[in-house]
């Protein structure tokens, strides 16, 4: 029983130990270190990089290959190390001891301190003589300059950077500001060129100019959605990249409706459509004047008393653009149709069909100084039996006064079939009863100064 007891003791105590050495452990991973501290492996965030035979490494005068391990010692004399490194942040190691010089200045883009690894007594293997961090992501200088001090030398052992860094080669090198970056299309950046030697001459290139195109200055602009690979060149064949990744426009956005103004008698009804860009945008439909002129949310419009009202459609998700129409409500019995009916007719203008005298009818409601014109016109000057081509007639109000009920009728000349699944109109519809031989169009009102275009694709026939 005692001997059990002495064994329970011996292993608790023994695990007590365990728990406190890893303890220490996972506190010195924790704790970032510090100058004058001990690294002997480069902390997570960064990379190590070895000082022996490192050809990025240009060391001045009077430095030797300290027992054929590649890591140069200066002794005694002046001298100087010269670097440049690509990066964020940046630590420096050395055997800490007392044969170490202490009057040493780096110049981190050409900003100096003192740096020493000298210590009085005892040594620090792998001791952090130097640190610097949250650097701006570039090409840094590097240049430490080594006094005379009898009887000491100086050397470095090390040398950590963050992940994505590096030494580059300190007689030629080039680098970009970026080496990744993001452009919606129409939209630029310009991307800047470090060389060594400086004011090195550098061409540009685009992998694809159909997504991305560079200028002889470095400016890129996005085209079009993709990817493509900025280049950097150097006379001697360096170069640098930049992945640039175009991202498509986002549509810009806008709110239209059929109508800008239109006509109503009280207790009539029409609904107004909304357009919008993107397609799909939700509306909010109001009225100015709901005495006038009421308007529910699908944008139906309905007629309630004489006056003019401004129906409103906004878009509801955060644009607020908008679009209206002005909506004038008459009484009734003052219907258009009551008013004198005027017959306009027009010919054809021109000699460009076998028979240019078709004459096109123009009927609307209105008063005597409401003035509609109209200009036919073909696309062609001579045809042939089989010949496609199109009559344009353009209608516009030279008069004071709206045109209301405006109804366009064109018998087809001889010779001609009219297509009727091809007439377009930029307002009103086609009528059903139109055919190959008279093609019918509603327009509606026109106001004054206001033009409306139909084309009517036609062929020629025996």
């Amino acid at each position: 029983m005692k001997n059990y007891f002495k064994k329970f003791s011996i292993m608790f105590v023994m695990l007590l130990v365990f728990i406190g050495v890893v303890a220490v452990q996972n506190e010195t991973i924790a704790n970032a270190a510090t100058i004058g501290q001990a690294l002997t492996a480069p902390e997570a965030g960064w990379k190590r990089i070895s000082c022996s035979y490192n050809s990025n490494i240009e060391y001045g005068k009077d430095f030797f290959d300290y027992k054929s391990s590649g890591l140069y010692h200066n002794y005694e004399s002046e001298s100087y190390i010269k670097l440049y490194f690509y990066g964020t942040k940046i630590r420096i190691m050395d055997d800490m001891c007392d044969n170490r010089k202490q009057g040493a200045v780096i110049y981190l883009d050409n900003k100096g301190e003192n740096i020493s690894s000298y210590k009085s007594s005892g040594i620090i293997h792998q001791g952090m003589v130097y640190e610097k961090t949250g650097l701006e992501q570039k090409l840094h200088s590097v240049y430490i300059k080594i006094p005379y001090e009898k009887s000491k030398y100086f050397t470095m052992f090390n040398i950590d950077l963050d992940e994505n860094g590096y030494l580059a080669n300190p007689k030629e090198t080039i680098y970009l500001n970026k080496s990744t970056t993001t452009l919606t299309e129409e939209t630029s950046e310009q991307l800047k060129a470090t060389t060594i030697p400086v004011g090195t001459e550098v061409v540009w290139t685009s992998s694809d100019s159909a997504i991305a195109t560079v200028d002889s200055t470095g400016k890129v602009v996005g085209v079009k959605e993709g990817q493509a690979t900025i280049t950097a060149t150097t006379s001697d064949g360096l170069t640098a990249i930049c992945i640039v990744n175009v991202t498509k426009k986002a549509e810009q956005e806008s709110i239209s409706l059929n109508k800008s103004t239109t006509n109503l008698i009280i207790d009539d009804s029409e609904t107004l459509i909304a357009t919008t860009t993107p397609a799909g945008i939700n509306v909010k439909w109001s009225s100015s004047d709901p005495t006038v002129a009421t308007v529910d949310s699908n944008g139906k419009v309905t007629a309630v008393g004489a006056g003019t009202a401004t129906i409103t459609a906004i878009t509801s998700d955060g644009s607020n653009l908008s679009a209206a129409c002005v909506v004038t409500v008459t009484p009734k019995g003052t219907d258009p149709a009551s008013e004198e009916k005027i017959v306009n007719i027009a010919h054809a203008k021109g000699d460009n069909t076998n028979n240019p005298g078709g004459e096109v009818t123009i009927i609307f409601h209105g008063s005597a100084d409401t003035i509609l014109s109209i200009v036919k016109t073909a696309d062609v000057k001579d045809v042939w039996i089989g010949d496609n081509f199109t009559y344009t007639l353009v209608i516009t109000n030279t008069g004071t006064k709206t045109a209301k009920a405006v109804v366009v009728n064109d018998p087809a000349p001889n010779h001609i079939d009219f297509n009727v699944s091809g007439v377009t109109t930029t307002q009103g519809t086609v009528d059903s009863s139109s055919t190959s031989k008279n093609i019918t169009v509603n327009v509606g009102d026109i106001l004054p100064g206001g033009t409306v275009t139909i084309k009517i694709h036609s062929t020629v026939i025996a």
